[in-house]
């Protein structure tokens, strides 16, 4: 008996072994190929694709239609399931794979409604363009049907994708406008804030702050307007993270971008390609999966990055409902009917689909209701084409001028961006991306009345009455979602903008005559905060009140660093924490963090009666005294520990909330110590976790390029994690420690040095 048990015990431990190491290897035939020759239907004439020893691809075909058709099949070799999984949020059909928990989620995608409004608007696609959609989803479809066997995600979840057509693309493009306003869009938590502090507050949500300078030079007011603009001498303040060549070492523009997006899941946003086509396109950069565009990057004479604009594009109106009918609501002309759309959400796991009715109000889509009203949302996204978008992104491929970029990034809807260039003639530039709604109110956070005409949005602003700037006289500029413009402006153009890394920026470009790549890539890496700048000061007052002379000295000689080994940085995080806690725990209890949203106007203007705590009695407490309280507590939590003690970066799987996966396919990464907050040039955007008093970095450089018009092959680009969204294959993890010690990866644009460098060639021929 003893001998069968040990049989059988045998039998299924080597049964496991099977499973566990021969199923690891049959999901492993799901990677890319990055050699050899490959025959597929539906190109025209052969292709060949270089990789470097990061696996990055540059593409070289005869035609435009074969590249499209080539970097279809290249996303879809490395990044199909971030694909499927994009292409549901938007479509709102995740709860088809993930069940109820996804329902809330696709109600939400229904409602803003990007794929409905993607396939009305592609009627207006010209032949031209709807081709290179085709194109591009014919190459996606192939790699699907060629491969015996999908990624891990798709087998471990029982999913086979659906052949993708151009509406998949139009509704994806049109979701990234609103993603990146999405990322600083304030307004719930704005109206929260006001509806809980009082009107007291209002002022500080408006209010330019005059010590953090603008992109946009008060000199340039007079150009845009003409000569009736007021005068206004030139500010020394300039902005960017562009130079022309009077400022370069080597005497041509340089160029460095690096977007800041979520950096603690897998896979990373972007993916690196150049295309190159003999009928005319040569570029090398950024893209998106399921978009088939460089969005950030350089072609042969310009190049072009972005980063968000943070304009507020978004308003929440009360729309009130007719006490006979409420069906109808309350407009400046009177009485309207409502729209409404009944919609099935299919949900994994029952058998007939959940049933919800899509409102449409005067001003766009229904998001809250009550009794007596509902709550639409209007955003400048429905007032755009998405047809005309992607035109723009097409012809930005091979923009070779600024007045023509001007012309074309301002036709990208809703994409809340700023937007840098420079060219190989010298020129250097910026111009605001983003749509600028005319409003004759301010305040815009606050749920409006939908019948008062005078809260109707008037409109755009035109091109030649936007932000921009060509050739400053001072030879720089910057933009670090910081303020467009100051208060001497002309209009206002209200938004939700960082006020602390363009300060640092500025100091580093007025610091040097000339600069080089190698200061170029120090700065992206430099840890000293400009949000600790600002306020070293008012956390010394705190020292000072505990009468602790040793943290006084220590503070005076701080210079700012929040760099991972550095204990004083750590204290600061701490600090500016519990500060927020200090003033506003007595107004809004547990929910005292979302005060962080407004503490740099907060502590610019402070505002007494929130300063005093109302919990105690016979007490008025000051600025002061919550910097000390604040300093106590930090000193006891931090004792003799550094910033990267309780400050990590952990990069998750979405299959990794299943232990066993995660353990099985090595699926998430870290921790890894970090340092730098949203102060620092080199950023890391932390959430707070109240419960252990730690730091979870979130949000960080997705990517980082820098180029140097005087050698265009010189160019250097990383991302945050790897090329390969396939946890199975070697490129899923390898630009993590590169992009962590600021190493630089350099990917040539020249065919002959492209050829010279590359690891391996994979050839994708006609199949006759």
């Amino acid at each position: 008996m003893k001998k069968i048990i040990i049989r059988i015990v045998g039998v299924i431990a080597l049964l496991f072994v099977i499973i566990w190491f021969g199923g690891r290897i049959l999901l492993s035939t799901s990677t890319a190929d990055y050699s050899g020759e490959i025959k597929i239907a539906g190109l025209s004439n052969p292709v060949e694709i270089t990789f470097d020893s990061k696996a990055i691809p540059q593409v070289w075909a005869k035609t435009n239609s074969d590249m499209y058709f080539s970097l279809g099949w290249l996303h879809a070799s490395e990044r199909l399931f971030q694909m499927e999984l994009v292409r549901r949020l938007v479509e709102g059909r995740l709860s088809e794979v993930f069940g109820n928990m996804a329902f809330d989620m696709d109600k939400y995608q229904r409602i803003i409604g990007f794929y409905v409004k993607a396939n009305n608007d592609i009627k207006d696609l010209s032949p031209s363009d709807l081709k290179i959609l085709q194109d591009y989803c014919n190459g996606i479809n192939r790699w699907i049907e060629y491969k015996s066997i999908l990624p891990p995600e798709f087998i471990l979840l029982g999913l086979t994708p659906e052949k993708w057509k151009p509406e998949d693309c139009l509704a994806i493009f049109l979701y990234q406008t609103w993603f990146a306003h999405s990322l600083v869009d304030h307004d719930v938590a704005y109206n929260k804030l006001f509806n809980k502090l009082g009107k007291r507050l209002g002022p500080l949500f408006s209010e330019y702050l005059k010590w953090s300078p603008p992109t946009v030079h008060d000199s340039f007011i007079k150009k845009i307007f003409g000569e009736n603009s007021p005068q206004f001498q030139m500010s020394l303040a300039s902005n960017s993270w562009v130079v022309s060549g009077a400022k370069s070492k080597n005497g041509k523009p340089m160029h460095a971008s690096d977007p800041h997006l979520a950096i603690n899941s897998f896979p990373g946003f972007w993916y690196i390609a150049g295309l190159h086509s003999e009928e005319g396109i040569n570029i090398l950069g950024i893209t998106t999966p399921g978009i088939p565009i460089v969005v950030m990057g350089h072609n042969q004479t310009s190049a072009f990055a972005f980063t968000v604009a943070s304009l507020d594009l978004v308003d929440y109106y009360i729309e009130k409902k007719n006490p006979e009918d409420s069906l109808q609501v309350l407009s400046p002309d009177g009485y309207k009917e409502l729209k409404i759309t009944k919609d099935s959400i299919f949900v994994k796991d029952q058998d007939i689909p959940k049933y919800v009715n899509l409102i449409k109000g005067i001003n766009g889509p229904v998001v809250e209701t009550d009794s007596a009203f509902y709550v639409t949302l209007k955003w400048a996204g429905f007032d755009f084409n998405v047809s005309k978008i992607f035109e723009s992104s097409v012809r930005l491929q091979t923009v070779n001028n600024f007045s023509d970029f001007r012309q074309i990034v301002t036709g990208f809807g809703a994409l809340d961006v700023n937007w840098t260039y420079s060219d190989k003639n010298g020129n250097i530039g910026y111009q605001l991306g983003a749509p600028i709604p005319l409003r004759n109110y301010s305040n815009s956070f606050i749920r409006l009345p939908a019948e008062n005409k005078d809260y109707q949005w008037l409109g755009y602003r035109k091109l030649n009455e936007t932000p921009y700037m060509r050739n400053p006289q001072n030879g720089w500029l910057a933009t670090c979602n910081n303020q467009i413009v100051s208060d001497n402006w002309k209009y206002d153009i209200p938004g939700y903008y960082d006020p602390y890394r363009i300060i640092r920026i500025n100091e580093l470009l007025k610091s040097k005559k000339k600069f080089s790549v190698s200061d170029f890539q120090k700065y992206q890496m430099d840890r000293i905060s400009g949000k600790a700048i600002q306020w070293k000061e008012l956390m010394l007052s705190g020292a000072k009140a505990l009468n602790d002379a040793s943290l006084v000295r220590r503070i005076k000689s701080w210079n700012g660093s929040v760099k991972a080994g550095s204990k004083t940085g750590g204290l600061f995080e701490l600090w500016i924490q519990f500060l927020t806690e200090e003033i506003f725990e007595d107004n809004l209890g547990n929910n005292w963090q979302t005060a962080n949203l407004i503490m740099d106007k907060f502590l610019t203007n402070p505002i007494h009666e929130i300063v005093d705590n109302n919990k105690t009695i016979g007490k008025v407490e000051t600025l002061i005294d919550n910097s000390a309280a604040a300093l106590e507590k930090a000193k006891m939590i931090l004792k003799n520990r550094t910033y990267g003690d309780i400050c990590s970066l952990t990069i998750v799987h979405p299959l990794a909330q299943v232990k066993i996966l995660n353990y099985w396919l090595n699926l998430n990464r870290g921790p890894f110590i970090n340092g730098g907050d949203a102060g620092s040039l080199n950023s890391n955007f932390i959430h707070f976790n109240k419960r252990d008093n730690t730091f979870n970095s979130v949000v960080g450089p997705s990517m980082r390029f820098v180029l140097d018009w005087s050698d265009v092959d010189a160019f250097t680009i990383n991302t945050n994690t790897g090329q390969s969204g396939n946890p199975l294959n070697a490129h899923y993890d390898d630009f993590i420690q590169m992009m962590r010690k600021g190493q630089r990866w350099n990917v040539p644009f020249s065919k002959g040095k492209v050829y010279a460098v590359k690891s391996s060639l994979l050839k994708l021929l006609p199949e006759k």
